[in-house]
């Protein structure tokens, strides 16, 4: 009797594991996670870099504005103020300014490996983001 009492005993628990559905949610948000912090990574990599040519973008315009309208005084001067003002967010960036034919025209180079934080897709930190601004010296 006590034989038959613990065999149906094992034979329900085995049935109720089967059949209790309660982890599953579990096992797939698992398996989704690396795939969606992958995801993750990427955005904020992406949103940086943006970021970064945007900044870098109000650097140039401010500086060519500067020497515009006299508060800086030659081409070198520009490229000193852009790499001042990006030396934190891009160190290895190139800048290269020019004044000829009364307008000012300063372009900077910087690898998107200085902006992105994770670094997760080698493709998009092998690239070179690229701004540049033109304006018209009035002095």
């Amino acid at each position: 009797m006590q034989r038959l009492r613990e065999t149906a005993c094992i034979e329900w628990v085995s049935e109720r594991f089967v059949k209790d559905e309660e982890g599953a949610a579990t096992i797939e948000a698992v398996l989704w996670m690396p795939v969606m912090i992958a995801l993750l990574c990427f955005a904020v990599d992406v949103s940086l870099i943006f970021f970064g040519q945007n900044q870098a973008y109000r650097v140039v315009q401010d500086a060519n504005r500067s020497l515009s309208t006299g508060r800086l005084g030659t081409a070198g001067e520009v490229e000193q103020y852009v790499q001042a003002n990006l030396s934190a967010m891009t160190p290895n960036a190139t800048i290269r300014a020019s004044v000829v034919d009364g307008m000012v025209s300063t372009v900077v180079r910087m690898p998107s490996s200085d902006l992105a934080i994770t670094g997760m897709l080698s493709a998009l930190m092998n690239t070179t983001i690229t701004v540049g601004g033109r304006h018209l010296v009035e002095y």
